[in-house]
């Protein structure tokens, strides 16, 4: 596949999302941009030593000098932000998502402490994909993305949920805390309703958008990616 940025971008999909999530900037980016399945967690595995496994996985091949960017949706972004300490790319690219634990809703602890509720025996295929169905009802989605969000959703593994959905609430990173932390771009569906839009946080609103926008608004986020890429490449 052709090579359109002389750039590494890698995204990371959002909670009970997989790569497929990322169909619509794969097909304008092409090779430049890589989206990595998620890795099972390791018992009692923290948060960060999550992450720092995942960036070994992921780490540039010998001769790779390409300059890396790296970003997500929704907890995909979070992924990339506690990321970005240990890989230091040119920057990160949230699409709908946190640049710090300020902007959490504080209602993720309730939905939290609800979860535990549910035995890993009930928390299946269904009920992951009814949360999906929810999800994509409150965006609005098209019956096309609405299955593709059901069906990732219903092949997620339960137990790497219940963790995520874990290490999602409990997030307490905030970048100013990080000296040279790299630049944080962020673009966020001014209507979202699972992480809602926090003023100070995104250079781009898009004014109709809900949460995965990267569905609803293709073309617009992977002009924004394009722009950010070039920013520090040109």
């Amino acid at each position: 596949m052709k090579r359109y940025i002389p750039a590494r971008i890698v995204l990371f999909p959002g909670l009970g999302a997989d790569p497929r999530m990322f169909r619509n900037q794969k097909a304008v980016l092409g090779d430049d941009l890589e989206c990595p399945d998620w890795l099972m967690p390791d018992a009692g595995e923290t948060f960060d030593a999550y992450v720092q496994r995942w960036a070994r996985e992921i780490a540039p091949k010998p001769g790779d000098d390409r300059p890396l960017f790296l970003g997500g949706v929704s907890f995909g972004g979070m992924v990339a932000m506690q990321m970005a300490q240990h890989m230091h790319p040119k920057a990160v690219i949230l699409i709908g998502s946190c640049r710090s634990h300020h902007a959490k809703p504080k209602r993720w602890q309730v939905a939290r402490r609800v979860g535990d509720l549910i035995p890993n025996w009930l928390l299946g295929r269904r009920v992951l994909a009814a949360g999906a169905l929810w999800v994509s009802t409150l965006d609005q989605l098209d019956s096309h993305h609405r299955s593709l969000l059901m069906s990732m959703a219903a092949d997620s593994d339960p137990k790497r949920m219940r963790w995520s959905g874990h290490a999602c609430a409990g997030w307490a990173f905030d970048p100013e805390t990080i000296p040279g932390f790299p630049p944080v771009h962020q673009v966020h569906g001014r209507l979202d309703a699972i992480i809602p839009h926090y003023p100070s946080d995104p250079d781009k609103v898009i004014p109709d958008g809900r949460h995965i926008i990267n569905f609803s608004h293709p073309h617009t986020v992977n002009r924004y990616i394009m722009d950010v890429v070039k920013r520090y490449t040109d």
